[in-house]
């Protein structure tokens, strides 16, 4: 924290706080504090915005929110840029009603981007950004701390109970789950308020031309994207979320924790891809479900179980796990390694190449129909995400290329990909956060899991019926 500043004094909880520079303030006067929103897409229930409107108060400087998107990030294409931008048309109405300046830079192509942060800091006092432990944003906030001479600040808006209070990387949900429950009643059971804003920024402008998210989302095709991933038939953005949120309460709450595995029932949330986006935060939705049923209620429980501890286990690991070796068999187990290592040569029942599981072509009805899912739906029923990617572990020359094709299939067309939650699944794949089975072929004592097997628990008529080949 820069000197002369207690977070705790400023109502904001330091535990969600990380200085990402050793920057001092400015000397002299600057225009305003910036956040600069990478993740957490969102103008209420947001930590790092709450955090830079009351270091703004305290400097006596408006709040000025930034975002911008390029075209050239990794999988970037007309899914995945639609949903982002509908998430910032939202932005941009809700922080106008919050009374803060809303500052959106859209290149169409890789040369139409400028860098714009080290100018905007030259005007900022501080610069206030999201803390999220994978994907670009890691490297983008490193980049960030070189070009600035102003403070750098990271926080956490993405976890009910920030990261920083987990000290070290947890071996599974047993030994995270404890540790969390201890501290739901700091964290779960608080809301955060709408914290004011004293200084307007209603004056400011910004040295570049401001780009109109509704605009560019109905011009997509001018874009340097990739085109073939189309958008969804679902919207991105916070409304959106938030009425997601009510169908799911409404509609499939209650029998969730008897019905959420089964790809027949449709009872999963849905909701994933709005936590990615920043859209909803987790704590907002486990607190409506509580507020529904109450907390003992068996649905709710088995909900707060998937959204607070599963999901927030992912984040552990990746915030302690270094980026490059995020998706790595090294960051396997030990027992896992050793296992994986001792069948690596072992004959594969099939090899499909990249092509052919790409487009969904192989022996495997249930699993074709899983990547149809995929490709059309933008995410895999929960279950079957699981099948989906053990058998491409099977079915790859070795563990890192079945790492490296789980990764690039999902990311590609999942619009609740590149996140922590789905990197901690695919390394469960391989037995990450698990223990040992008994002893197969290929995958060793590696978990294992069959479509024989899954079509013997579930009724798969409605799901093959929707997804499978036509």
């Amino acid at each position: 924290m820069p000197e002369g500043i207690s977070w705790s004094e400023l109502g904001v909880d330091s535990a969600r706080v990380q200085a990402v520079n050793e920057a001092p303030f400015p000397p002299g006067q600057r225009d305003f504090v910036l956040y600069w929103c990478m993740v957490n897409h969102r103008w209420e229930e947001n930590h790092a915005l709450d955090a830079a409107i009351a270091l703004g108060n305290h400097l006596g400087l408006p709040v000025v929110v930034y975002q911008a998107i390029r075209p050239d990030y990794p999988y970037a294409s007309e899914r995945l840029h639609a949903w982002a931008l509908e998430g910032m048309a939202d932005m941009a109405k809700g922080c106008t009603a919050r009374g803060l300046p809303y500052w959106l830079e859209l290149p169409r192509t890789k040369k139409e981007h400028k860098p714009r942060l080290a100018s905007l800091g030259r005007r900022a006092a501080a610069v206030v950004s999201d803390l999220f432990p994978t994907y670009i944003i890691p490297g983008h906030l490193r980049g960030a701390a070189k070009a600035l001479r102003v403070p750098l600040i990271a926080v956490d808006a993405s976890c009910v109970v920030p990261m920083q209070r987990i000290p070290a990387a947890q071996v599974g949900a047993y030994a995270l789950r404890p540790k969390l429950r201890k501290l739901w009643p700091e964290y779960l059971e608080r809301t955060l308020p709408r914290r004011k804003v004293h200084v307007s920024g209603a004056k400011l402008q910004p040295d570049f031309e401001l780009s109109d998210a509704v605009q560019a989302r109905a011009a997509l095709d001018t874009f340097a994207l990739d085109h073939s991933v189309k958008p969804l038939s679902e919207r991105g953005g916070r409304k959106a979320g938030l009425k997601a949120l009510d169908a799911f309460l409404d509609e499939r709450l209650e029998g969730y924790d008897t019905g959420r595995n089964d790809p027949g029932l449709g009872q999963q949330s849905n909701l994933s891809p709005w936590f990615h986006w920043g859209n909803l935060f987790p704590g907002e939705a486990a607190r409506a479900a509580i507020a529904a049923k109450g907390k003992d209620h068996p649905a709710v429980q088995s909900f707060v179980e998937e959204l607070l501890v599963r999901r927030e286990l992912g984040f552990n690991y990746c915030f302690h796990t270094p980026g490059p070796k995020q998706l790595s068999v090294d960051s396997l187990p030990p027992w896992a390694r050793e296992t994986l290592s001792r069948h690596r040569k072992d004959p594969r029942p099939h090899l499909y190449s990249f092509e052919e599981l790409d487009q969904g072509r192989t022996q495997d009805a249930l699993w074709n129909a899983s990547q149809r899912e995929l490709r059309e739906r933008g995410r895999i029923h929960n279950y079957l995400r699981m099948l989906w990617g053990k058998k491409i572990l099977e079915w790859s020359p070795t563990p890192e290329e079945a790492l490296a094709r789980i990764a690039r299939l999902n990311d590609t067309y999942a619009v609740d990909g590149r996140d922590p939650a789905s990197v901690s699944n695919f390394m469960w794949v391989l037995g990450l956060h698990d223990r040992p089975f008994q002893e197969r072929a290929v995958i060793g004592k590696v978990r294992p899991m069959s479509s024989l097997r899954t079509a013997e628990k579930f009724d798969l008529g409605p799901y093959l019926e929707r997804w499978g080949a036509r």
